[in-house]
């Protein structure tokens, strides 16, 4: 199971970095100066000198130009071209949008119940004749860290191609997200009906997947969860039980304390969800993602009215907060340096607000948090990473240029330090580091950052061994008759050179944003990811 670590103590270990307050990192001097603000909850920043006078909602460009040194070479467009094609091959040769369909779990309309998908982790399939049984057997803890990737890349694939598999993944996968708030309601009377679950488990379910609702075969699937309602009393970062009269599912069980862990993938993907709202083709697609993007709004500002606390309940449906750790704070360590985890709060007041409440975050990179975190414990790195991303794209979709421009300059100082760390930087020497480059470079450069040449020949090598890894799995299609009965793993291994199987879609999210940024060397031929007849 993976997690986040508590940190070292942090009275010490900032005397030994000399740690400081104030903004993160040095911005460059063409960075627009930004006014902190009160941080009262009713405060609100100035405006930004370079706003535009009529602000476009969601915006369509990077608002301001943004370049790196050059470094590297940069690929022929028929390398480029080469390159996409062998990915994209990929995707058309297993099928990737339907497969996660096909394979994911939650609640099916039939039912009569409201329906979702999602990407439980803890899963096995188990096939016996013409069905196949996905069972869940854990109590999920970081189930939203691939989905969140699997969400951006169905409602950034779909806006991008108008596919209606895509759509129905999108539609599915932004209902997933909302249940795990829905599904963490006591009664009709819950009086904090906005904090998020780990984990839902509802009932077992047998159906087909029909032309009529799926557009698929008729092939036969049933969910169960019954292996995963076992309670859990004792665990230092969660809790699972009985949760018997939620208004949506009825009796059910929940893993409750949802913690940095998995809010840090969720609020990188909330950047995109006004796209799908404003842009969705079919009104069932954007009917889902409305009501996503409405619950990540209620959420988030639970998180900032609260002083900026992941909030959870307990097995009476009593909401608290987990204030002994840090995996539900943003502001354990403010004390220490203003800049630890700025980029957390930050996200939370711009989904909440649109407007940063907190103190000035800077660069976003920098902090004392950032250096002790990651010595602590690896796992701390994406925490890092994406909750800086997600300042900086929901600042870019909201406006706030003066805290997007010094953020995205901080990325780029956070890259520099990744991809050429020291001899002290702990990050590479994890077996999983140099893919998790390849991944993280496609995400920032969604976010506005310019690659160079030696970050594009990282990230195209990484995918290309996914290419030739994934081609080899035998299991893409359960119900196929070459498969015998018996138990299966519901994906493929993951591997330290490859791209895991939920990011292998990634471009789309990249050549859907409307903050690709020009200056950057290309990586991908978004001509051919955006037209499925080419792949």
């Amino acid at each position: 199971m993976r997690r986040s670590m508590a940190l070292l103590p942090v009275a010490a270990a900032c005397a030994a970095l000399a740690c400081s307050s104030g903004g993160g990192g040095t911005p460059s001097a063409d960075v627009v100066a930004d006014t902190t603000p009160d941080t009262t909850p009713d405060a609100t920043p100035d405006a930004p000198a370079d706003a535009p006078a009529e602000a476009v909602f969601p915006p369509r460009a990077l608002p301001f130009e943004f370049s790196r040194p050059a470094e590297g070479d940069a690929p022929t467009p028929a390398q480029v071209t080469e390159f996409t094609k062998k990915v994209t091959g990929l995707w058309k040769k297993i099928d990737w949008f339907r497969w996660v369909l096909r394979t994911g779990m939650g609640v099916d309309a039939s039912t009569g119940k409201d329906d979702f998908l999602a990407w439980y982790n803890d899963a096995t399939a188990v096939k016996q004749g013409d069905t196949v049984t996905f069972e869940s057997r854990g109590h999920e803890h970081n189930m939203w860290i691939p989905g969140s990737m699997v969400l951006s890349e169905a409602v950034n694939g779909y806006l991008l191609t108008g596919d209606w598999t895509i759509g129905k993944l999108a539609e599915q996968y932004c209902k997933g997200l909302t249940a795990v708030v829905k599904g963490f309601v006591w009664d009709e009377n819950d009086p904090a009906p906005f904090l998020m679950a780990r984990a839902i488990f509802p009932m077992d379910q047998a159906f087909t997947l029909d032309a009529e609702r799926w557009k698929d075969d008729g092939r036969k699937k049933a969910v169960t969860y019954g292996k995963s309602k076992t309670p859990d009393d004792t665990s230092w970062n969660a809790r699972t039980f009985p949760w018997p009269h939620n208004p949506t599912w009825g009796d059910m069980w929940v893993t409750s304390m949802r913690s940095k862990d998995d809010v840090r993938a969720i609020v990188r993907t909330t950047t995109g969800l006004p796209y799908v709202v404003a842009d969705a083709r079919d009104e069932f697609v954007r009917a889902a993602c409305k009501e996503t993007l409405d619950t990540m709004v209620g959420f988030n500002k639970d998180i900032v009215d609260h002083g900026y606390y992941i909030r959870t309940k307990d097995k009476n449906g009593v909401a608290y907060a987990f204030d002994d750790q840090d995996l539900g704070s943003y502001v354990k360590y403010v004390d220490f340096d203003e800049r630890n985890e700025c980029s957390a709060r930050l996200a939370s007041d711009l989904i909440a607000y649109g407007v940063r409440r907190t103190n000035d975050c800077g660069t976003g990179f920098g902090s004392s948090y950032d250096a002790i975190a990651a010595i602590r414990h690896h796992y701390n790195y994406p925490i890092l990473w994406d909750y800086h991303m997600a300042a900086l794209g929901n600042a870019l979709v909201h406006g706030q240029t003066a805290d997007a421009r010094p953020l995205l300059e901080g990325l780029a100082m956070r890259l520099d330090s990744y991809m050429h760390p020291s001899k002290d930087e702990p990050g590479p020497k994890a077996h999983k580091w140099n893919r998790e480059m390849a991944v993280l470079l496609v995400q920032a450069a969604s976010m506005g950052l310019p690659l160079q040449g030696h970050e594009v020949a990282h990230l195209q090598k990484h995918w290309t061994r996914a290419a030739e890894q994934l081609a080899a799995w035998p299991h893409w299609d359960l119900w196929a008759a070459s498969v015998p009965d018996g138990e299966y793993g519901l994906r493929p291994g993951d591997t330290d050179d490859g791209i895991p199987v939920e990011a292998v879609t990634l471009f789309v999210e990249y050549c859907n944003s409307p903050f690709k940024n020009p200056s950057g060397v290309p990586f991908v031929d978004c001509d051919v990811v955006r037209d499925p007849a080419k792949w």
